[in-house]
């Protein structure tokens, strides 16, 4: 881990990184989040033949997700990192895996707490991100404290009901794809560049 250097300017160093990526980070984040709502959309209201289909673009958009967010933790300043946001990367990766290797009657029961733990994980992560945000003066952190709260509100509710979640989890699966890419479409539409 780098040693903290009082003379190194960690707030500028953040900004210029980040307005020197807003514009990729923005469209990434953008089509990133309309494939995971159009995933969760097809989710929620495919017959059951289609499953396999369906299970097979949401393996591959949570894959896609997961190694984003692990790209994302790399590219971001070491002060600004989030151990979490690397943990759910990997665990959204090793989800969409799950989807495209194994059998649902192996994963079904799983699925419901790792999707529970996904979304609480996410939410921590976004509203630790947030603060940091906000306690070195940056702008724009409203967004990600909302939207984390959000996803550790749904965590909680996937854990206080997991019978009723796994019997629909084609509906837990679309709640997660559908909220997920919601989430990164606010984020990118908040995302502006900083000035000094």
């Amino acid at each position: 881990m780098q040693m903290f250097d009082s003379d190194f300017d960690y707030k500028g160093d953040f900004i210029d990184r980040w307005n020197s990526r807003i514009k990729q980070a923005k469209a990434a984040m953008g089509v990133l989040g309309a494939l995971l709502v159009v995933a969760g959309v097809f989710s929620a209201v495919a017959p059951y033949s289609l499953y396999s289909f369906i299970q097979v673009l949401a393996g591959v958009a949570l894959f896609v997700h997961g190694g984003v967010q692990v790209i994302s933790y790399f590219g971001t300043p070491e002060f600004f990192r989030s151990s979490a946001l690397i943990v759910s990367g990997i665990l959204n990766a090793l989800l969409g895996i799950m989807f495209l290797l194994l059998p649902v009657y192996l994963t079904a029961s799983t699925l419901v707490f790792l999707l529970a733990f996904l979304f609480i994980l996410t939410g921590f992560e976004r509203i630790s991100f947030a603060r940091q945000m906000k306690y070195f003066g940056l702008p724009n952190s409203t967004a990600g404290t909302v939207t984390g709260v959000i996803n550790v509100i749904l965590g909680v509710m996937f854990i206080a009901m997991p019978l009723y979640s796994s019997l629909v989890l084609g509906y837990v699966l679309a709640a997660y794809l559908i909220i997920a890419g919601i989430t990164l479409l606010v984020e990118a539409v908040s995302m502006k560049r900083i000035d000094r």
